[in-house]
């Protein structure tokens, strides 16, 4: 099940990682940087930065949960 939620996480933080991108192509190739693309960019960027988080809580997680079941095994020697 965890394994499926990081599958989700990092999916979800490559989808945004390609929406940053293209807002910056807008801001890149305008002009005048439109308001909405600054906005925009920034609104993507705190959704990568809140995705990253939700990564490392879900592997340190795991990491728990493997040093439990070996401390498990090791006790049951």
């Amino acid at each position: 099940m965890a394994d499926d939620d990081l599958e989700t996480l990092i999916t979800a933080r490559a989808a945004l990682t390609k929406q940053r991108l293209s807002w910056a192509q807008t801001i890149g190739a305008a002009g005048e940087i439109p308001e909405a693309a600054i906005k925009a960019i920034n609104e993507v960027q705190q959704a990568i930065e809140v995705i990253d988080i939700a990564i490392e809580e879900l592997e340190e997680a795991q990491l728990e949960e493997f040093e439990e079941e070996t401390e498990g095994a090791e006790d049951d020697e």
